[in-house]
């Protein structure tokens, strides 16, 4: 019979570059220290990083699938092509994180610390955003499709060609320098009126209710 590793030998095992080796389902990785770590393209589904430093890790392509990282330190960790479909990141900190091209479907991403993160073409359709920060972060082309995104705010990011339709946007915050050309806003719900005229004049889709009579869109 396989033995189970203790929390202790699963952790010293990752930190010997040994991760191939582990078993990550359900594992409890609660509060464990792996700064740096290398994890890319392994299988992590449901493995339990709850209030874990990963600071710098790599992800790139692992399968994060209903992985819990409640309240985890993800500081510029390498989630490149990850899936995170369903996972529990909530409160997780992702500043200067690279997400390009993760699936985040359905993921719970309330409250989260996106700030300066790239997220090109990442998919966050249904995604729960409440409270999030993206200030700074890069969305170009991502799909935010009928995501809940309640006081989040995009102050000076990047959310070109992004896919906000039917999302729900109450009291979310745009400022002046961030970048809507292309982002289609067709459906959404709770978006400011004076907000959604601002976002139309600067080149954002689907305003149309916003935009008062005889009012020109600038190229």
């Amino acid at each position: 019979m396989e033995q189970v590793l203790t929390k202790e030998s699963l952790i010293q095992k990752i930190r010997a570059g040994e991760a191939a080796q582990v078993d990550f389902y359900e594992a409890d990785l609660l509060r464990a220290d792996l700064p740096g770590v290398d994890l890319r393209g392994l299988e992590l589904v449901r493995a339990h990083f709850v209030l874990a430093n990963l600071q710098d890790a790599c992800l790139a392509g692992a399968n994060l699938s209903r992985v819990w990282m409640i309240g985890t330190d993800l500081q510029r960790a390498d989630l490149t092509g990850a899936e995170l479909r369903d996972a529990n990141l909530e409160a997780a900190c992702l500043i200067d994180a690279d997400l390009t091209g993760a699936d985040l479907t359905r993921a719970i991403l309330r409250g989260c610390d996106l700030r300066g993160a790239k997220l090109q073409g990442a998919d966050l359709s249904r995604v729960d955003l409440t409270g999030a920060r993206f200030d700074g972060a890069d969305l170009t082309g991502a799909v935010l499709r009928d995501a809940i995104l309640i006081n989040a705010q995009f102050g000076w990011a990047n959310i070109t060609d992004v896919d906000f339709s039917r999302s729900q946007l109450i009291n979310t915050l745009f400022n002046e320098f961030t970048q809507v050309q292309g982002a289609d806003f067709y459906h959404s719900q709770g978006l400011d009126p004076s907000c959604g005229a601002d976002l139309a004049a600067r080149g954002a889709l689907g305003l149309d209710q916003y935009i008062p009579n005889g009012f020109q869109r600038e190229d």
